[in-house]
């Protein structure tokens, strides 16, 4: 944390995601559709792997409840 090209993005980003999480659950979304993650741009393959992760994970969850 705080190794951030602008400056304290990343340590903000932190503090916001927990608003995030909050709101979701209070609209009856489930937290795990949401995630962050802390990746260089010299980390491809463990990006590439992240995104596979998450994809799976939210699939997982079936189809958004507010999905039309």
């Amino acid at each position: 944390m705080g190794d951030c090209h602008y400056q304290d993005g990343n340590e903000k980003a932190a503090k916001r995601s927990d608003a995030i999480i909050m709101m979701l659950e209070d609209l009856g979304i489930e937290a795990e559709r949401f995630r962050i993650e802390w990746i260089s741009s010299a980390e491809g393959p463990r990006f590439a792997q992240i995104v596979k992760d998450f994809t799976e994970q939210v699939k997982k969850l079936g189809p958004s409840p507010y999905k039309t």
